[in-house]
């Protein structure tokens, strides 16, 4: 995770199609030099130029570390292999973790209701507020619209020139990612159900709770919860095992 300022976002979407394209092109149990080698030799973004592919890969890693010995991606790469329709959903929140500036433009999404309007501009001024006078007005301009592209891509907004927010519909892959973030950050006990990993995913504690029994049922996780007191432990990061359709 990243707390200090900059983030992929002042040049870059969450770059969703990229890191589909990447999981897909590069096989589960893969070591960083693969990674790497599938995006600057391989050229398996499909970009024109050395430049470009080194900038997306610079990028890729600052979002995503592509190396599955780090637990963040480590985890992204096996719920991925297990339910690949949860991408976008896996890919924002550990983008959102690992990125300041996205993170920065949360509020006027989570404070949206569902079929409100989004405008670019009330990005800008999230940045704005969370950043004073850090970054010129066409660099703050520049990184809302990255935003607004990436948050239509997890799917939290919806329309090209007209965004408006859309309920998500978290599944049990991206739920197990929310409480493993959330415990990683130090949510535990009956908070990992409330963790802002689980805000994002528009659930509310009851529900995330729930859905975290149905990860539990699913060998996702390992969840037991007696009132105030959680036991959590995540399996796929000792061990992959793909579940049987």
């Amino acid at each position: 995770m990243k707390f200090s300022a900059g983030g992929p976002h002042i040049s870059r979407t969450m770059m969703l199609a990229e890191i589909d394209a990447l999981l897909s092109a590069v096989p589960i149990g893969s070591a960083k030099g693969e990674y790497i080698a599938a995006v600057l030799q391989r050229n398996v973004l499909d970009k024109a130029t050395d430049s470009t592919r080194k900038e997306s890969l610079r990028r890729l890693r600052e979002l995503y570390a592509l190396d599955e010995a780090t637990p963040i991606f480590g985890l992204l790469r096996k719920l991925h292999e297990i339910d690949a329709i949860s991408l976008p959903l896996l890919a924002v929140m550990v983008a959102w973790a690992r990125d300041p500036l996205f993170r920065a433009t949360s509020n006027p999404i989570l404070n949206a209701s569902v079929g409100d309007r989004v405008e670019t501009g009330d990005l800008a001024r999230a940045l704005g507020v969370e950043f004073p006078n850090q970054y010129s007005e066409l660099s703050i301009n520049q990184t809302a619209r990255h935003t607004a592209s990436s948050w239509t891509q997890s799917g939290h907004l919806t329309g090209r020139a007209k965004k408006t927010r859309q309920l998500i519909r978290p599944t049990v892959a991206a739920v197990t990612m929310a409480f493993f973030l959330g415990e990683v950050a130090g949510y535990h006990g009956a908070a990992i159900f409330a963790n802002p990993w689980c805000v994002l995913l528009d659930l509310k504690p009851d529900r995330a709770k729930s859905l975290g029994m149905e990860a539990h049922r699913a060998g996702l996780l390992n969840l037991r919860a007696v009132a105030e007191i959680v036991e959590l432990s995540f399996p796929l990061l000792t061990k992959f095992e793909p579940l049987q359709s």
